[in-house]
């Protein structure tokens, strides 16, 4: 597989710019204007596009074309609902054999937090966990990029999952997933009142 072909160039860049917030909810993601952006032909963002669409980062209406991810307050609660259950799942399962060693690194709350639960699901080794949470927390990503404005979470809560998620306390850290998913979902309403702020962007908010 070649990274740096159109291709993958176009589903890297868009999915970073989803990732990071960058479009409005429900904002149309025309395929001219991101591909002149880019300095890439039409047609290989349009297949980044599709992939993306296919894989429920973004959304795709038949006749109409792509838009960003218009998420209602149910579709936050059952997003963070389907994640808690797959990182449960990935504490429950028997650890693979040869499983990476913890290699904490610093950076910004929502990218460690992150880090700790591809994590659980990589020690995990089934590879069809691996990539449904690699997915769920792909289409969380926005959500969570609108909570470090709205409801972030604290430096205690983060440093108690990585210490958790280090030492391999399996009780604790499923307690503490719950409860991390659990606040998280009682900040629905205001989270979904700012993401429903269309075309606006993430540093307005």
């Amino acid at each position: 597989m070649r990274l740096h072909d159109p291709y993958h160039m176009a589903l890297s860049a868009l999915a970073g710019f989803v990732g990071e917030g960058r479009f409005g909810a429900g904002m149309p993601l025309v395929v001219t204007t991101l591909a002149r952006e880019l300095g890439l032909s039409p047609t290989p963002v349009r297949e980044a596009l599709a992939r993306l669409a296919g894989e429920g980062v973004i959304d795709h209406w038949p006749g109409r074309g792509y838009f960003a991810p218009g998420l209602a307050a149910s579709d936050i609660v059952e997003l963070y609902d389907y994640h808690r259950r797959l990182v449960l799942w990935a504490i429950d399962a028997p650890a693979a054999a040869g499983k990476q060693a913890w290699d904490r690194e610093e950076g910004p709350l929502v990218d460690r937090i992150e880090r700790v639960f591809a994590g659980a699901a990589g020690r995990s080794g089934n590879r069809v966990l691996m990539r449904a949470q690699r997915l769920a927390a792909a289409c969380l990503r926005p959500v969570r990029v609108v909570e470090a404005k709205i409801a972030p979470v604290t430096v205690d809560e983060v440093e108690r999952l990585e210490e958790l998620s280090k030492n391999e306390e399996a009780a604790g850290l499923r307690e503490a997933i719950v409860v991390y998913h659990e606040g998280r979902m009682e900040a629905i309403a205001s989270i979904s009142a700012a993401i429903r702020r269309s075309f606006e962007s993430i540093d307005q908010i």
